[in-house]
């Protein structure tokens, strides 16, 4: 997943990176790596995002 595809995905989901952090469980300053391209995001997280974007877009 990029960077692009990562703050797309949040901003669907209206949270911010902070939210993701705390919901996820992971470090803000972890996630921030992440939207920085300091560090790749994990499949597993890639994976939950795109779970959660699914179930989002078959909500009524």
């Amino acid at each position: 997943m990029k960077t692009a595809d990562l703050s797309y995905a949040l901003a669907r989901l209206g949270w911010t990176q902070v939210t993701f952090a705390e919901y996820a469980g992971y470090d803000r300053r972890t996630v921030g790596r992440w939207m920085n391209g300091e560090s790749p995001v994990p499949l597993l997280v890639e994976k939950h995002i795109d779970l959660l974007l699914a179930i989002r877009d078959r909500m009524p």
